[in-house]
């Protein structure tokens, strides 16, 4: 990981610049999504592909949460050129997200009784041009 990368991703990661990045691309601006509402995500999920388990990494991802409410699951992907591959990774991270909320849903059910919540993921890429 190149000295740029770590930068961006540690810039990213403070919840105000966080929250101002998705409020600008999602909201037009509106101060929506506040910085104490935003909670750590694990960047890391996991698939298996040709009888092996392959890790992948998303740049940065944070739940936006009102209480105990989860409202969203973001993630953030940096690029400084085009990647023809991207949509389907960024459909490879989303779709880890949804899968997790199905065994949580399930788990939920089988103690409870009650279905787990259902929320929104959404991942935003951001070029960087040089």
């Amino acid at each position: 990981m190149s000295e740029k990368d770590i930068a961006e991703k540690t810039l990213e990661a403070y919840n105000d610049v966080f929250a101002d990045i998705v409020n600008v691309l999602l909201f037009q601006g509106r101060d929506l999504v506040k910085e104490e509402e935003l909670e750590e995500e694990s960047p890391n999920s996991s698939y298996k592909a040709d009888g092996r388990l392959h890790a992948q990494e998303q740049d940065v991802a944070k739940y936006w949460r009102k209480g105990l409410v989860r409202i969203a699951l973001y993630g953030l992907e940096n690029q400084t050129g085009i990647d023809d591959d991207m949509p389907l990774r960024l459909f490879s991270y989303d779709g880890a997200a949804y899968r997790a909320q199905l065994l949580t849903d399930k788990e939920m059910k089988e103690k409870t009784g009650a279905a787990a919540p259902r929320y929104p993921v959404v991942t935003l890429v951001l070029y960087f041009w040089i």
